[in-house]
Formats: C-alpha cells, structure tokens, sequence
C-alpha cells in the first residue's frame, strides 16, 4: 500500500472570515447567496477601478507592505501554523505548492498605469508578478527547504497544488508539505470576465435555471499535509486523508467546458478508482459549480453519468465565497475537511428553481453526511483542466511504504526554438506557416513557441500511445507577459470599457499547454508550473509523478519564456545591477514515456531530478550531489559533462564556481540562447549532440532552489 497524505492543520482568509472555522460557521447557519459581497466602487479598496459596479466577495484585509494577495496567503497559513510545530521536522523535508491564477497581478497593474503615465519607480512591483513570488514568501516563512512548485492553471491552481504535494509525499520525497492557494481582486480578472459575459448581474445561483454569471470572491487558504506515519510519531492531529485524485484535460476550448462533462467525468473516475472505493462510498460532491450556464450544466452530466441512479448530495459554496478563482480549490477542500469533521454538509446558497437541463438539483438544507463516507472535491479550470480529490476521514487499516516508484521514463522526442545573433526576439510571425492564418491569429507569440517546439517532439518521437494517456506539462517563469501587458494596458487606457476577450484567455499561464492539449487531443493531466530559473526541472518531475504514478503513459513537457520589454525597464530600474543579462525569447520540448510508449526508439533516459534549497556552502552542496548520484549508482567522475543554465552575481557567482571546480567540465547554456527562465530545458537536447553518455545538470535558481537532472544518452 502506499503512504497516504493526513491534512494536520488549516487557515482561511475570505470575504466571509478571516478564520477557518468561523467561515464554516457562516455557511453552515445557512446564510444567503451575496450576503457577504460588496460592489467594486462601495468597497475603496480598488479606487483605481472604473468597473465598480461588480459584485464582488471582498476579503476583509488591509493593505501592507506585501502585496494584497502575499498579505492574504500569509494570514491564512498564520492561523494553520498555530498549534503545529514544524521544527520537529527536517526542513529538506518539508515542500511548499502554491496555486493561483494571477498572484501578484493587482500591484503590476498599478504599478503599469503609473508607467504608462511616465513614472517608472514602482516597477519594483512587479517582482510579485509572478506567482512563484509568494510560493518562496511561504517557503521562507516556514523554513521549508524541500520542493517549491506553483500551479497556475486558472480555476483548478490550488487543486493540482494539492494533487502534487501528496504525490510527492506518497513518493517519500517530502514528510510534509504546506499546500496554498490564493486569489484577489484585479483589472485582469474584473475586465476579463467581463468581456467573455460571464458576471452575475446580480448574485450567483450555482445550479439555479435563472443563474447568469459568477461573482468574483478573494480567498487565501493553506492546509498543511503530513505522511501519516511523521503524524502519528509526531502525535499531531489527523482532520482528515487524501485518498486518492484525478486530473484531466478536456482538450475542448480555451475557455468553456466539454458540453457533455467528458473530462470531469474522467477526472472523477480516475479519483475514485485511485482511492480503491466504490462510487457507492462518496457521501458529498464538493462541487466546482459557478453558476455560469455552461459549467453547472457540464458538471450536472458528469455527475450523473458517474453516479447514475445513486447520485450523492451536492452543493456548490461559491454562493456564499463567489468564485475565488486559483484559490478555490484549496477552499473546497478545506470546507470538506471541515464537513468530515463535523458531520455537516452545507447547503448550496442561491438555489431556488431547478433546471429541467440539468435535471438534478443541490442541497437546499443542511444534512448530516453518512459515517464513513468520503467526500469528492472538484474544481475544473480554464482549458478544460479537470481536478477531483478523494477526502476521507482517518482510517487505522492502512500500512505504508515509503518506496520510491520506479518506473523508467524515456525521452523519445525533442524540438528547441531560440534566438540566433544578438537579437532579442523570435518572429512568431513565422512560426507554424502551414497552419490557416485564421487559426494563428488568434495565438499569442508563445503560444506559437511552444505549440511550435511540441510539434518537432511529437514528429521526432512518434507516440504510440491514446490521447488520454498523455500529459501536457508546461514551464514558464513569467507567463504570458506580452499578452497580460497588452489586455491590462487596453482597460487602462479605454477607462476599461472595451476589455479585449482573446487577450484575457491568452493571458493565464497554461494558455500554451491548453493549445498543445487541443492540437493533438491530449487528455491527461495538464498543467503550467512556475518556479523561476528551475520551472523546467519543476514541469519535468510533475510528468514523470503521473508517469509513474500510472495516470497516464507518456508526456510533453514544455518549457517557454519570453522577450518582455516591460520586464527589461524593471531591471534596469534597479540602480545597482550587479551583472547584465540580455533578455531573450526561447522554447524547448520533450515527448517523454515509459517503454515501449512510442515507435521510434528513445533518444535518452532520465535518471533522476531533485530539487530542494541549495546548502549554505558549496562543500555542502558537493555532497549532496555526490549521494543523490550514489542513489542512482553513480559517482561524479562518471558525468561526461555538467550543465549550468544560467550565470549569477555575487555570492552565488562564487558558490556556482566552486561547485563546477570539483564537477570537472561544464556549459553555460545562457552564454548561447541569452537570458531566459527556460534555459535548463536545453541542456538534454545539448547533450545529445554529443553522443551517448552520462550528463547532468545543475540548475540554481535566483531564490536559492536547487535543481539536479541527471541523464543518460542512449
């Protein structure tokens, strides 16, 4: 049996309240769908807003040095950590996943208006752009020295955030993890959803024949996991277990989902067959339910085809929180949580009249849920990413091990897109010529890399494999910085009156991922991961968990960043640049799988990937590298060459120096392609012009993180 992840501890923060279980209380007393909203221009917390008349849950927070959305996170993982001492456990052995759509999107927009008015001063604000900014505020809160991953995949962030942390401890990689998600109000968000015509005119009614749209809501949640067996020694509470998940991919459309619940469906089942029960066990469905017309009545089919006669209560909390976006996922699973515990389902506010189109209908009261019945939680995202988990109370009849698998995975395929001379752009004009214009123009640039770069892998490797069986994992640093400048910029400069809705969808990070999904039907796990300097190494392990965990056979794993010339005026804002780095647009690919998984033979094998913090010393550092090859049967000498991705200044100059002294040979792959998040992801395809072999790669992040790929060439 495998080692199962026990949530120990939570923390909340939303419009209702700013505490766990107070907000439970709230939902519970059956409180009225909108009771906690606010509208934009009644709130003063968005001054700048022209769009004031939205209904919105607003989080009772003030504003600090951090940005709102930092603010939030931490509060809520204030309140988890009361009563939970995490010193008891070795630091390298603590993870920290991070979900969320936008992160610290709210400050860049102040912090662009004021540029666009001609002051670049408060560009400094834009280092919490990217969401994997917060992901290391926690880390270093804690003192978590393990993994540091974040999951922007819109709607169903935090959800594969958790997904990801109890992987990785089933794995007997980490002993805990400290799982977040948040979301707050934005431009992006506001405008964005305004323009695709999804916002209530009113207030949600998940379910409801008369529902029109979503409200937006903020939300920051945590739940800290523990491998049961680190619980029980350490005696820490057990609220409840994550028995089991599934992740899919609708591969339908950028936005809506498949009208007949087909990758929600699939992603249920894959969640109850993981936990080996039987649909008969689920007690209460969690649901994602936003009250839009399309969602409520996709999830109504998927629902129904799963449990056909014997369908299990359901509601939606979104009536009460609004829609909560990246951190919804996190929510929903703290309410579960919460509902075990109590032995109380909510009712789902703002139902009223059922849909003949749906044809089954929420809780309207609240009820007791059965004993021993576990709970589905299920949030579904933007590219119709689907994300189901399987929550259980503690059981006392499982035994655990904590064996790494160990399934082989193969690279068969690869494709790279990079500058060439001193330029500083790719002509995504050119890219992807054989495809109809009317397509193409609907793409943004790197969409076009990336789609660009999965098509030379996918040619190269030849899959053998169904589209079910493989997933799309994509590594960005940034994101689509090009196309959430462009929208944000348009609302600002039109007083938000004409939104751009092409823009909006283009500019959620698995954008690229969603695309490749829909081009070949790839209906596996999908998902965008961002961890700056190391994101590749980051998106790599996530294929290789589903790989081995058995949910899918095979993956693409894509990693692409690009030229931003916003991003270039705020390095230069700062005064005492250390070293130059000339911005670059650059992709790669891999189509990697387990045997026999596509018909030309593999072009390498991956050995082995770790990342955790960097030791303080590069003597430290040497010999942790030194036993992680020593686990893989090999020792330095018998790495052929080593890589380096990206240079640095100052200490980690120096650290970086001393580290490849003792390695022997290494290549800056920056020195060639230029500076640019994805450049760890050239260092296979370098090796394998060179032959067959034993290489690795030692990628250091700006943050401290670490990353170890060690590879074979075949």
């Amino acid at each position: 049996m495998r080692r199962r992840s026990s949530a120990v501890s939570i923390g909340l923060v939303s419009c209702v309240s700013n505490n766990a279980q107070g907000a439970y209380d709230i939902i519970a007393s059956g409180g009225d769908s909108g009771a906690f909203f606010k509208t934009l221009g009644s709130a003063k917390l968005f001054p700048t807003f022209v769009r004031s008349n939205v209904h919105a849950g607003i989080a009772d927070v003030k504003s600090t040095k951090l940005p709102r959305c930092a603010e939030m996170q931490i509060r809520a993982l204030k309140e988890s950590l009361k009563g939970i001492d995490l010193s008891q456990i070795d630091a390298e052995k603590i993870g920290v996943y991070f979900g969320s759509s936008v992160g610290g999107v709210l400050e860049s927009e102040n912090a662009l208006e004021k540029f666009l008015d001609g002051d670049s001063g408060g560009l400094r604000a834009l280092r919490y752009y990217e969401c994997s900014a917060i992901a290391e505020l926690v880390a270093k809160y804690v003192n978590a020295r393990g993994e540091c991953a974040t999951f922007s995949t819109a709607c169903s962030s935090s959800s594969l955030a958790l997904e990801s942390a109890c992987l990785a401890i089933e794995e007997g990689r980490l002993d805990a993890a400290i799982v977040c998600g948040a979301d707050t109000l934005s431009r992006i968000t506001a405008n964005g959803f305004g323009s695709l015509k999804l916002l209530s005119q009113s207030n949600s009614k998940p379910f409801d024949a008369n529902r029109d749209g979503i409200n937006l809501g903020e939300a920051a949640g945590v739940v800290i996991i523990l491998a049961r067996d680190v619980a029980k020694k350490l005696s820490m509470p057990i609220l409840a277990e994550f028995s089991g998940f599934g992740s899919t991919c609708d591969a339908y459309h950028a936005t809506a989902p498949h009208p007949e619940g087909e990758g929600a469906e699939r992603a249920i089942s894959l969640a109850i067959s993981s936990a080996n029960i039987s649909t008969d066990d689920v007690g209460f469905y969690c649901a994602h339910g936003t009250g839009t017309a399309g969602n409520d009545l996709s999830e109504s089919v998927a629902i129904k085809k799963i449990f056909v006669d014997k369908l299990p209560a359901f509601a939606s909390v979104k009536g009460i929180f609004g829609h909560t976006l990246g951190a919804s996922g996190i929510l929903n699973a703290i309410l579960s949580i919460i509902t075990l515990h109590r032995e109380v389902m909510p009712q789902n506010a703002g139902f009223s009249i059922a849909d003949e189109k749906i044809g089954i209908s929420p809780l309207t009261t609240n009820k007791k849920i059965a004993n021993n019945k576990v709970i589905l939680s299920c949030s579904i995202g933007f590219g119709g990413n689907n994300s189901c988990a399987v929550i259980a109370k503690s059981s006392n009849d499982v035994e655990y091990s904590n064996k790494e698998l160990k399934e082989k995975i193969f690279i068969y395929g690869l494709g790279e897109l990079s500058v060439e001379g001193e330029t500083n752009i790719v002509d995504g004009d050119s890219l992807l010529k054989d495809i109809s214009p009317l397509k193409r123009r609907r793409w943004a640039k790197l969409q076009k890399m990336a789609l660009s770069v999965s098509r030379n892998a996918v040619g190269q490797a030849s899959p053998c494999v169904s589209g079910t069986d493989v997933c799309v994992s994509f590594a960005s640093g940034a994101g689509m910085t090009a196309e959430t400048q462009r929208f944000v910029e348009s609302v600002i400069k039109s007083d938000e009156a004409e939104p751009l809705p092409t823009s909006f969808t283009n500019s959620v990070y698995n954008a690229p991922a969603s695309l490749i999904a829909m081009y070949y039907g790839y209906k596996g796990y999908n998902c965008a991961t961002s961890s700056k300097e190391v994101s590749f190494e980051s998106a790599l392990l996530e294929a290789m968990r589903r790989i081995r965990r058995g949910s899918v056979k095979a993956g693409l794993v894509v990693a692409a960043d690009e030229y931003s010339s916003l991003a270039e005026n705020y390095l230069q804002s700062f005064v005492a640049s250390k070293r130059e780095t000339r911005l670059t647009d650059a992709a790669s690919a891999y189509f990697v799988g387990t045997k026999d998984a596509c018909d030309n033979p593999p072009l390498a094998e991956i050995l082995a990937v770790d990342i955790r913090r960097a030791e303080k010393s590069s003597g430290a550092e040497l010999e942790r590298i030194r036993k992680l090859l020593a686990n893989s049967g090999f020792k330095p000498e018998d790495i052929i060459d080593w890589y380096c991705p990206t240079l640095h200044s100052g200490f980690k100059a120096k650290f970086l120096s001393e580290l490849f002294d003792e390695l022997g040979v290494v290549e800056v792959i920056e020195k060639s392609i230029g500076g640019n998040y994805s450049a760890s992801s050239f260092a296979i395809s370098s090796a394998i012009t060179k032959g067959s072999g034993l290489y690795a790669q030692y990628s250091l992040s700006s943050t401290g993180l670490a990353a170890i790929t060690i590879f074979k060439v075949l």
